[in-house]
């Protein structure tokens, strides 16, 4: 409460400086426990060329579906029937298991799906649609 000398008249004034003080202790509590967390990119660091040989990269397999029906493997004429056959002979001695398969505008999604079946069949891991 402060007092004015010259008169008589008493004037309320809240006083802030315990506030501020009480304010501050808070603030420094709850930083304190606040939980730490680490924002950041799990990252690989790149291995320098000395530590082994680098193996050559195996081209992509390609499975295209003509607006017929008919399947070329990697350009190459595969009937229906033998596709399985065609996709075990080309993945037995493949390190990645990726199909790609590039349909024809059109194409009804039926035999699509019969292809990622008789890729999945064989145990291909991923199979990657490709757009037209």
């Amino acid at each position: 409460m402060a007092m004015n000398a010259g008169s008589v008249r008493i004037q309320a004034a809240i006083n802030m400086t315990p506030m501020i003080d009480v304010l501050l202790v808070l603030l420094i509590i709850f930083m304190a426990i606040a939980p730490v967390r680490s924002a950041g990119l799990d990252v690989a660091v790149p291995r320098s060329s000395t530590d082994r040989p680098r193996a050559e990269r195996e081209n992509p397999v390609v499975l295209e579906i003509a607006g017929d029906g008919s399947f070329l493997l990697n350009s190459e004429a595969v009937a229906r029937s033998s596709l399985r056959g065609r996709l075990i002979a080309v993945f037995e001695r493949r390190g990645d298991r990726v199909l790609f398969v590039k349909g024809a505008a059109g194409l009804d999604f039926a035999v699509v799906a019969a292809a990622i079946d008789t890729a999945h069949g064989v145990n291909i891991d991923r199979v990657a649609l490709m757009p037209r």
